[in-house]
């Protein structure tokens, strides 16, 4: 008994540890927005505008595309090893599934992101690879993000302060729900709802579990 305790709380500071890398991907993640936006002009196109809009945004930000890809395949490292300062107890699976998912999801994402401008694509070579940004880095990651979110959410109630599990809570059903973006647009607004209120929760659970609470 006195072997398994004294484990537990030496293990505590390495989780706490790991937790850290939480706000290290929300600081990418976000960063490669913020600079994207920066860096470039108008707003990024959804793939369901008309092709030409989509070529002309392109054509002018190909910088801002670049280093938001960038941005976001190096976010996908750290939030791996969130995954592991979270997932525990009978929810460590779905957690770490969760995870990998919206970590590998993301990733992806930047990846194309990086093609379109290596490539120089255009015409229907840029539509389809929009449309895979679009399809892995919104209704493939956020909907896994939803699921590491809940895992996460339900396997640090018990000492979690009650408002802390509420927003997990919300976040992870937002991010859920959003998969129903397949079916119709009329629910696109929960990607960033469900991703934003993710990410906030990220970012108070890294900084509550780094912390020793």
């Amino acid at each position: 008994m006195t072997d398994v305790t004294s484990h537990a709380q030496a293990s505590a500071p390495a989780r706490g540890r790991r937790a850290l890398y939480g706000l290290a991907f929300a600081v990418l993640f976000l960063g490669g927005l913020i600079l994207s936006s920066v860096l470039g002009t108008g707003t990024f196109p959804s793939p369901f505008e008309p092709d030409t809009v989509t070529e002309a945004y392109f054509a002018a930000n190909q910088t801002a595309t670049l280093v938001a890809g960038i941005m976001y395949v190096i976010a996908a490292l750290p939030l791996i090893t969130f995954v592991s300062a979270i997932a525990r107890g009978r929810f460590a699976g779905l957690a770490r599934t969760g995870g990998f998912v919206a970590a590998a999801a993301i990733a992806a994402s930047g990846l194309v992101n990086i093609t379109i401008v290596a490539a120089n694509a255009t015409g229907d070579a840029l539509h389809t690879l929009h449309y895979l940004a679009f399809l892995t880095g919104g209704l493939i990651h956020v909907p896994a993000l939803g699921l590491l979110l809940g895992a996460g959410t339900a396997a640090l109630t018990p000492s979690a302060p009650l408002w802390t599990t509420i927003l997990g809570y919300a976040a992870a059903a937002s991010a859920l729900l959003s998969i129903s973006g397949f079916v119709t647009e009329a629910t696109m607004m929960l990607l960033p709802l469900g991703r934003f209120t993710g990410i906030l929760w990220i970012v108070i659970t890294a900084t509550r579990l780094a912390r020793g609470k």
